[in-house]
This record gives C-alpha cells, sequence and structure tokens, in this order.
C-alpha cells in the first residue's frame, strides 16, 4: 500500500516543532492534511499544528518580540507603495503619466535587494545606465525615509528578525522544517544559520522523486489539451473518489477563467446546465481582481463620480444596476433609454438632474434621485482636506446612504466580497502614517488603485480538482497530477531579470533570471519536482497556438517518460447534445392570430417588415421589441434624422404653396430656414457640453444648405400646396389596427392628394427597376387617407443630394392613364400582407442577407436555418 500524503506531517511538528512553508496555499493544505491525519487517527481535539508560510512567520516572530515598542514599526505594502511614490515623484522627469507600474516594479527590485542583503552604495557603485542610477538613488531615499520614520517595510523584516535571533530575542523553535521552497534568499539562509547556531534543528524537505514513469502527450491545440486534462481527471476521480488531483498551467494568472472553463467541459459535461456546485468542481486558484467583480465595480463609479464626470456609458451601467439605490430599476431602466438619444458625453449629477425634471416616468426614481442628490453634496465635499481614516468614514458612509451593495440579504461570496472591501479600506486608512492628510478626491483614487491591484478569490468549498501554476503547486502532494503547456516557447518559461539592478551585479550576487543558464537550471529542478509530486503524472504540450506551430520542450527528453493513453478531447459538450437530434420543421408554425383588441407598433413600416420578412414584423410590431439605440459620439444617425424631419416640418408648418415658396424673398427665405433650424436643433442644445456645442454649430450650417437645397427641388415640381405636415391617422383595416403619422400630405391642382415620405439615411427608392413596388408605407398612407391619390413620393433628403422617388399622374402626366390601375394593385399587396399579418403568419424569409437578419438572428436562428 503507497504511502499518505504528507505522512512526514506528524514527525516535523513533534516536540513543539514548525513547518514553514513557501507559499499560504501549502500551508493551508499542510494544515487541512494534519487535521485529517488526526481526525483519522481517532483523535477529538489536538493542539493547532504551527504551519506558517514564510512571511508569516516572520511577522509572528516580529511581534514576538519582548520589547515591541522599541523595534521600528511596521509598514504594511499599500503604504510603502505611497512612500516609493513619493520618492520617485522627487527623482523621476516630468509628464510621466503614471507611475503605478514603475511603484510596482520598484517595491518587487526593493523586495530583491533587501533578500539579497545588498547596500544602496553597492546598488549604485555597480549601475550603468540613467535609470539604474535613478533607481539607486531613488532607494537610498527610500532607505532614508523608512529610517527617520522608524518604519520597516515587509522587504526588511526578514534582516529584523535575524537581528533578534543575534540579540537572542527570538523565539527559537526545537525543530523547523521548510517545505516548498525550490530556493532560498540569502536573507533566509542567514536566518537558518542563526537557528542552527542556537540549537534549533533545521530540516529542508528535498524535492520528492518520481515513484512512477510520466506519461506525454501532444495534442493540436490548447483547448484540446485543457478539454483533455479535466476529462483525465474525471477518469482519475471515477477510479478512486478520493484522489487529490491537479492540473497545474503555467501563466495561469493571465487566463485563469478561460482555463476554468475548458478545464470543466472535460471534467464536468454540461456543468452549465446543472446546479452551480458543478461550476465549482476545478477549483482555480488564481482570483480577480477586486475591481473587476461587479459590486466592487459599481462602488468605484459612483466614487469617481464625485470627482468627475462619467460617460453615458457608465450612467448606463449605473442605472441598469441593482447594487445602488434599491432595486426598482423598471423606470430606470426606460429612463436609461431615454438617454441613449443624447450623445456621448461626460454626465454631471446635476445633469442628469435637469433632465430628470421633464421626464414622464420622475416619479419611480425617487431612489435614484436621492443618489444623485447624494452625490451632488458629496462632490462639494471632494476638495476637503482630511486624514486616511476620515476619508474612509465618509466613503463608506456615503456606500451606506446608497444602499450599496444592495438590498436584501447577502450570499456567501456576496459576504466575503463586502468584507473584503472593507478590510481594503482599513488598509487605506492606515496609510496615515505615510499620508497624514489628503484631500477626498485624492483618497478615491488611491482606494480605486488598491481595488485594481488587489487579487481576490472567495472562499469556498474545496474543488474536486485544484488547478494551479507551476510555482503553487510547490511541496504539494497529489495522487495524480497533469502539467500543461509544456512547449518549448513557455517551458523554460521566460527570463524576468529586475529591470532597476545592473544585470552585473545580478550576475554577481546569483540572483533569480540573471543568466539563461539560471533560468534553464531552475526550470529542470521545477519540472523535476512537479514528476515527484504525484503518483500518476502526466506532461503535455500543443502543436499549435495563435496559428503558430509550436515543438516540446527540450526539458522533457531529460526525463524518462511513455507515451500517454489516457481520454483524449471530449470536444465542446454541446456538440454531443446537437449532433445525434433529428431536425424537424414543425410545418404551419404561426403566431397566434391578432386579436380584436390588439393594436400593433411600429405604423407602416410593420406591414413593410411584413412585406419583407414576416417575423421581424411579428417580434417588433407585435412583441414590441427595440434594438437598443448605441451610445455615439457626438450626433448619432437617428438623431440627425430627427433633426432633419423636425427642421422639415417647421419649414412648412404654414403649410405654404408652392406659388408662396417661389415668391419668397432672398431675407425671407434665410429667416424660414434660420428659424426652422433652430426650433429643431433647441432639444440637442438644450443639454449640449461645449464640444457638442461646436458639433451642433457645424449641424446648424449644414442643415441650411440642405433646406436651400430642398426648397430650391420644391420650386420645380408639379403644382401644389401643403395641405398637412406630419400628419397623424388611426388607420384600421382587416383585422390591424395602426397609429400612422405621415411625413407631409399636398393637395395637387386638381384637387387629388400627394403623399410624400422623408427619408434621411441611406437613399430608398419606391419602385425598382421592373417596377415592382418597393415601399408599401406610402401605399398604407394612402389607403388610410381615404381619398382621391394623385401620386407618391420618397424624398430622399441628403447633404449629398435632393433625390425624388415618386409615381403618378400627379407627378408625371404621362403615367396618368396606368395609374389607378397601377395603385389598386399596390392597394392589393398591402391589402394582403395586412391578412398575413393578422392572421399570425411569422416566416423567416432565409434568403435576406446575414447583415440584414443579424439583429434579429438570437430569435429567428437564420443561419442555423439556413443549414437546414
Amino acid at each position: 500500500m503507497s504511502e499518505p500524503r504528507y505522512a512526514w506531517l506528524p514527525v516535523a511538528l513533534a516536540d513543539s516543532g514548525v513547518v514553514i512553508t513557501a507559499s499560504r496555499r501549502l500551508a493551508r493544505e499542510l494544515l487541512l492534511a494534519y487535521n485529517e491525519q488526526q481526525v483519522s487517527a481517532g483523535r477529538k481535539a489536538w493542539p493547532t499544528a504551527s504551519i506558517f508560510f514564510w512571511q508569516d512567520w516572520l511577522s509572528r516572530q516580529q511581534a514576538s518580540a519582548p520589547d515591541p515598542a522599541s523595534l521600528p514599526r511596521p509598514l504594511d505594502a499599500f503604504s510603502s507603495s505611497v512612500l516609493w511614490e513619493r520618492c520617485l515623484v522627487r527623482r523621476m522627469p516630468d509628464g510621466l503619466l503614471s507611475l503605478s507600474g514603475i511603484v510596482r516594479q520598484s517595491g518587487e527590485a526593493w523586495q530583491r535587494i533587501c533578500d539579497w542583503r545588498l547596500s544602496a552604495s553597492a546598488l549604485l557603485a555597480a549601475a550603468q545606465h540613467q535609470d539604474e542610477r535613478l533607481f539607486a538613488r531613488t532607494a537610498a531615499d527610500y532607505r532614508e525615509r523608512l529610517s527617520a520614520g522608524n518604519w520597516v517595510d515587509y522587504a526588511g523584516v526578514a534582516d529584523q528578525v535575524a537581528q533578534l535571533f543575534r540579540s537572542g530575542q527570538g523565539v527559537v523553535p526545537t525543530a523547523l522544517t521548510f517545505a516548498g521552497f525550490d530556493r532560498f534568499t540569502p536573507a533566509a539562509l542567514q536566518i537558518r544559520e542563526l537557528l542552527t547556531d542556537a540549537g534549533c534543528r533545521i530540516i529542508v524537505r528535498p524535492p520528492p522523486q518520481p515513484v512512477a514513469t510520466p506519461s506525454v502527450a501532444c495534442f493540436d491545440e490548447e483547448t484540446h489539451e485543457l478539454r483533455a486534462a479535466g476529462a483525465w481527471a474525471r477518469q482519475c476521480l471515477l477510479e478512486d473518489p478520493r484522489a487529490m488531483v491537479g492540473i497545474v498551467v503555467p501563466g495561469l494568472e493571465s487566463h485563469a477563467p478561460d482555463v476554468a472553463r475548458l478545464v470543466r467541459e472535460g471534467l464536468v459535461p454540461g456543468a452549465q446546465y446543472g446546479d452551480s456546485r458543478y461550476l465549482l468542481a476545478a477549483n482555480v486558484s488564481y482570483g480577480r481582481r477586486l475591481s473587476e467583480y461587479p459590486a466592487i465595480a459599481i462602488a468605484l463609479l459612483v466614487l469617481k463620480w464625485t470627482c468627475k464626470g462619467i460617460s453615458s456609458r457608465e450612467l448606463s451601467v449605473l442605472l441598469r444596476s441593482r447594487c445602488v439605490a434599491g432595486n426598482a430599476i423598471a423606470g430606470r431602466s426606460r429612463f436609461e433609454l431615454k438617454l441613449r438619444a443624447y450623445p456621448d458625453r461626460e454626465w454631471s449629477a446635476e445633469n442628469v438632474l435637469k433632465i430628470l425634471e421633464n421626464h414622464a416616468d420622475a416619479v419611480e426614481l425617487d431612489s435614484f434621485v436621492e443618489l444623485l442628490h447624494a452625490i451632488a453634496r458629496f462632490s462639494d465635499t471632494v476638495t476637503e482636506k482630511a486624514t486616511p481614516a476620515e476619508c474612509v468614514s465618509k466613503i463608506d458612509a456615503l456606500l451606506n446612504a446608497l444602499q450599496w451593495p444592495g438590498a436584501g440579504s447577502l450570499d456567501s461570496t456576496e459576504f466575503q466580497l463586502v468584507n473584503r472591501w472593507r478590510e481594503l479600506l482599513n488598509e487605506f486608512a492606515r496609510v496615515d502614517s505615510v499620508l497624514p492628510q489628503l484631500d477626498l478626491s485624492e483618497a478615491i483614487f488611491r482606494v480605486t488603485t488598491l481595488a485594481q491591484e488587489a487579487v481576490w478569490q472567495p472562499e469556498a468549498e474545496a474543488g474536486i480538482v485544484q488547478v494551479l501554476g507551476t510555482l503553487e503547486a510547490a511541496g504539494m502532494e497529489f495522487d495524480a497530477l497533469w502539467v500543461c503547456g509544456l512547449d518549448a516557447t513557455q517551458w523554460p518559461p521566460h527570463s524576468r531579470p529586475s529591470p532597476f539592478i545592473p544585470m552585473a551585479l545580478q550576475r554577481e550576487q546569483n540572483m533569480p533570471d540573471a543568466t539563461p543558464g539560471d533560468t534553464l537550471e531552475f526550470s529542470r529542478r521545477v519540472l523535476a519536482r512537479l514528476a515527484g509530486s504525484a503518483r500518476r503524472c502526466v506532461f503535455s504540450w500543443a502543436r499549435i497556438r495563435d496559428d503558430s506551430e509550436l515543438t516540446a520542450s527540450t526539458l522533457l527528453e531529460e526525463i524518462e517518460t511513455k507515451a500517454y493513453d489516457g481520454p483524449g478531447d471530449p470536444g465542446w459538450y454541446v456538440r454531443r447534445i446537437i449532433e445525434p437530434a433529428n431536425s424537424i420543421l414543425e410545418a404551419g408554425d404561426a403566431a397566434p392570430p391578432v386579436g380584436p383588441d390588439e393594436r400593433i407598433s411600429g405604423g407602416a413600416y410593420t406591414v413593410q417588415r411584413q412585406h419583407e420578412e414576416p417575423f421581424s414584423a411579428f417580434v417588433a410590431g407585435r412583441l414590441g421589441v427595440r434594438p437598443l439605440d448605441p451610445i455615439t459620439i457626438g450626433l448619432s444617425a437617428s438623431t440627425r434624422g430627427s433633426i432633419i424631419h423636425n427642421a422639415l416640418h417647421n419649414l412648412l408648418s404654414d403649410r405654404s404653396t408652392q406659388q408662396t415658396i417661389c415668391g419668397w424673398r432672398a431675407d425671407t427665405l434665410e429667416q424660414r430656414i434660420g428659424s426652422a433650424v433652430d426650433s429643431a436643433l433647441a432639444i440637442p442644445l438644450a443639454y449640449a457640453n461645449p464640444v457638442l456645442q461646436r458639433i451642433i454649430g457645424i449641424e446648424r450650417g449644414r442643415l441650411q444648405q440642405l433646406l436651400r437645397e430642398f426648397l430650391k427641388a420644391e420650386r420645380h415640381r408639379p403644382e401644389f400646396a401643403v395641405a398637412a405636415v406630419e400628419k397623424k391617422v388611426n388607420y384600421e383595416k382587416l383585422g390591424i389596427r395602426l397609429g400612422l403619422r405621415i411625413d407631409r400630405v399636398d393637395r395637387l391642382v386638381d384637387g387629388r392628394l400627394f403623399i410624400i415620405d422623408y427619408k434621411t439615411g441611406n437613399p430608398k427608392t419606391l419602385l425598382g427597376r421592373d417596377g415592382e413596388l418597393k415601399d408599401l408605407q406610402l401605399i398604407v398612407y394612402a389607403d388610410a387617407l381615404e381619398e382621391s391619390i394623385g401620386g407618391l413620393a420618397i424624398v430622399n433628403v441628403d447633404s449629398r443630394e435632393i433625390s425624388y422617388k415618386a409615381a403618378g399622374g400627379g407627378w408625371n402626366a404621362s403615367d396618368e392613364a396606368e395609374w389607378p390601375a397601377m395603385f389598386r394593385s399596390w392597394q392589393a399587396i398591402a391589402h394582403e400582407t395586412l391578412r398575413s399579418l393578422a392572421a399570425g403568419d411569422i416566416r423567416i424569409n432565409i434568403l435576406q442577407s446575414a447583415n440584414d437578419g443579424r439583429a434579429l438572428n438570437i430569435l429567428s436562428r437564420l443561419e442555423e436555418q439556413k443549414r437546414v
């Protein structure tokens, strides 16, 4: 029988022994394994095992000093980053856009300097170029500020603990076991020597030796590789449900969600269609940035709004979120649809409040109005100075007032997320040692930065398969382990020496990745350690990534391996469902007929839709489905179209005759055009910011020229008098009731009507080349008016041209003889279309282009229909 996992633990912990791990994950794993060992031994109670992550153990030693007050005060990581920022600002050139990346790299370089116990003078002496010298001087500034403030940061704790042991003040255990360390820093080696001198027995767990020959598997693509790894893990668990199965993925932190999804495809096929607990079967070790969680993103967006305007897209997100201002979002959603008619801009709370004054559903937005007032009040205070703790208190009070993170009870994950947010605020409150006072706007910026850099994962029940990175697996023992991504481009991984420490100094001190040989040797040790971490081990690689051909890592040739003979790529689960299914076309699958009290929306355009593709008429006209207006910069196409329609309406609202138009003097014409354009632009101008005001100014000139060209064309038409503009008509025929609005109705000399429809987008035509009717809307308008019709016209109004697409004896006298019969045939087409709409005809026109059908494809499945 094989030895149980971590069989060495009881011996290491006997007689008050301590175990130090290279990662917190390993510390948690060992503590859990030890507790299980005690339960298996029949014990009901036992002392808590002394198992600590290295940095946590150092902090405990620091806190256990006989006189902690005599030691430098600990400086947390965020306060340390603020101190680095201040030192860098003093040294960096002006005009640098962001220091956040440099601050992070400086902190990493400083950690290495402290681990290798380098002095500032040695760093400066070895510097070869400007960046290295700048960092060396900044590091000296940072060290001086630590000394002046009597602080010690995380990087300096090891040296302080070493001093405690030198002075005999450290707590020396009887035995200390190091687990999961692939290499030791000089600072760690120094502490080991001091402990040995003090009588502590030091044990370093050696890398495990392979107990079985690893298998090597090759797949065409990474997606195949990860699904196969999941399928293999499933097979291992079916053979032994208690097995500890791990999947190691290099670079996991950069694409953890995708890895989890693919592994889950093979491990729990169809998990997305089952209970949510199936999604937790694969426990991915890497979380997400705190700012990426929706509730935190909303909190940060609210805080941002107190300092500056937010975009239309951000305002749209706030309106649709249940995390603030209560759960009643129906009215907010309707208001959000209204806001989409406005150009994208920076919105202040005051701007939104002005629009709400004239909004029909303002009563339903009471809670959101309170949010706007609270943000406006808070905005008045963002320049006030306060301590970090006071800033945190104000931020917390604002979010509480806005009912963040939402009404109702929180589930476990939400509860943990809110607690992590409060911990983050507490971290910021502790920065007062290096940042005694700041204004609220800076506090909000720094809290946002903290949330963007903090990686968090909710605690949940351990998954049945552990998915982790290469270094996270250090020291862990598995029953079965699969290591992915072992192609030559990823293994050995690219070396990452510190960019701020002189390379000559890094090579002299044998720092990690200082030479290609070091990177290669370290990768060789890690691969050998992984091979020995499990009783069954599979190494895999993919032949293709991003259209590039790959080869296996040469390090695999140094290990005795065998060919893989386990499960292959199971493919996508949904494909296994679809492929065996028989497609059935259901004949006569019509929607219910139009009811006697049912009113169809969309006006005459719904009839046009029914003529072209019945399904779209059903969705838009009967179900009321509308595509969301895109948020656009400047004036959207639909807004421009509305402005042109309004300008044309204003221009002819007094129902002028052609003779009157021809008699307008130049000054009268310009006055009428200016008045029509100004009235049309009044609404968008009322809420325009300075940029949009300039755009509208340009639009005014374009519109004025457009109306001049339009009136010039109107003078050359057959004689007319404007009878109505924007005429509203209730139309009822053949079981269909529609509300129509006709752009314009003219009266011809002979008393007949001439109906005009303005088009402001792409040019439209009334008739095809063969005389086939293309636009039914004008026929519906004519049918609704129930008078003698002399002609119909589509007027394409565009800055490039004014074009008339017309038919009828009132337009062209030569067509008079054929016009009555032609018009009756078009009426018959319209009536037949109305009958099919009333009957519930929802056929899909599979001859339409993919682009035309894309908007409703999720409902019509147009592309799938074409393949039947």
